[in-house]
């Protein structure tokens, strides 16, 4: 197993519920991991297979669509709700609209306004890993929040990550 974003293999040593030890736990149960080493987790970290591993990094391509009056322009700052974590971003891009009575991309847009659909591009402060929407909901979805207002403006769709997180770093290995 490998813990992100610390980036320590590991294995799991103990796996605890409410009900005592248990030899393995799915989704949605409410679990407590005993690692082998002592590694500083906490919320918003992923532990993932060696065998099935994410991508990650700053630079994201996702689909929205924009709930919020005010529009969604270039150049701004939102909080980034991706599973248990916040990150800031700043929207780098609008690469298209959708036109929604022909679905053709509009190539051009400025903004998106309420209820637009679009792709854009987006730069986080600190990594994140994740899956394309396509290949895991749960770890390829995300929601927009807008900075002082706390007010939800978007649900989004991150695209399939360029590159996978690989454990070749001799320092991630305990």
């Amino acid at each position: 197993m490998l813990a992100l974003p610390a980036g320590i293999v590991t294995t799991v040593k103990e796996i605890w519920t409410y009900d005592g030890s248990v030899k393995e736990a799915f989704c949605p149960q409410s679990v407590t991991l005993v690692l082998e080493h002592d590694i500083d987790i906490s919320r918003g970290s992923m532990i993932v297979s060696l065998d099935v591993l994410p991508g990650g990094g700053t630079d994201l391509v996702a689909n929205v669509c924009w709930m919020h009056q005010r529009p969604l322009q270039r150049g701004k700052k939102y909080f980034l709700k991706h599973t248990s974590s916040t990150v800031q971003v700043a929207v780098t891009d609008i690469e298209h609209r959708l036109n929604i009575e022909t679905l053709e991309p509009d190539e051009t847009p400025t903004e998106l306004n309420l209820n637009d659909l679009g792709q854009i591009r987006i730069r986080a402060a600190k990594p994140i890993f994740y899956d394309g929407y396509s290949t895991n909901r749960l770890t390829g979805s995300f929601i927009l929040i807008e900075q002082g207002t706390n007010a939800t403006v978007a649900a989004g769709m991150l695209h399939t990550p360029p590159e996978v997180v690989r454990p070749e770093n001799s320092d991630w290995v305990i």
